[in-house]
């Protein structure tokens, strides 16, 4: 049997700490080093920093907040938000990250994910995939922080994903989220 493992997915905006309902309506919830701390003492397994509108607002991800952030996380550390090259993950896994997630540049180029873990193994790839029920009752991939509708089937993506090599896939519900009715247990299985 797996080891339960607690991996909180923690929303940066602005330098600080939110939670969404739906991917909207972003509320302030606190300073991300204090945060980080609580977490400590509360000896979580991971943590994975998502900086929500990094990619929307064409920003490259904020390289002084993450190395303030991993000399204070004692467990492993992933971050996702505006990753859009190698030389960006390079950055993230040399300031002690151990992951990077990356959500929209996966789906406009998934080649990218092949080189990235050409370069760097695996291990230390991470795919986020946002998901939303369309009109038609059908699961579809959304990027730019679920404002983006892609037209992409989420199970034949996490299979590409998963042919490219990413280590791990992150899946979120955007119709979920934030909503406290749970995972979406159907898309996971799926």
């Amino acid at each position: 049997m797996l080891k339960t493992r607690i991996i909180p997915c923690l929303l940066l905006k602005d330098r600080g700490l939110v939670k969404t309902t739906r991917f909207k309506d972003a509320r302030y919830l606190g300073d991300p080093i204090n945060i980080v701390r609580i977490f400590n003492d509360k000896e979580a397994d991971e943590l994975v920093f998502l900086d929500i509108t990094a990619t929307a607002e064409n920003r490259r991800p904020p390289i002084k907040l993450l190395t303030d952030i991993a000399g204070e996380c004692f467990m492993p550390l992933a971050y996702g938000g505006g990753i859009r090259s190698i030389e960006d993950i390079r950055e993230i896994l040399a300031l002690g990250a151990e992951k990077v997630v990356v959500n929209s540049h996966a789906v406009e180029n998934p080649s990218f994910i092949r080189k990235a873990v050409e370069y760097f193994g695996s291990q230390s790839i991470v795919v986020s995939m946002d998901v939303k029920r369309n009109f038609w009752g059908k699961d579809e991939i959304f990027t730019c922080s679920g404002r983006k509708p892609a037209g992409i089937d989420p199970v034949s993506f996490a299979s590409l994903m998963e042919e490219t090599g990413a280590g791990e896939l992150l899946v979120n519900s955007i119709d979920r989220d934030g909503t406290m009715s749970g995972y979406d247990i159907g898309l996971v299985k799926k």
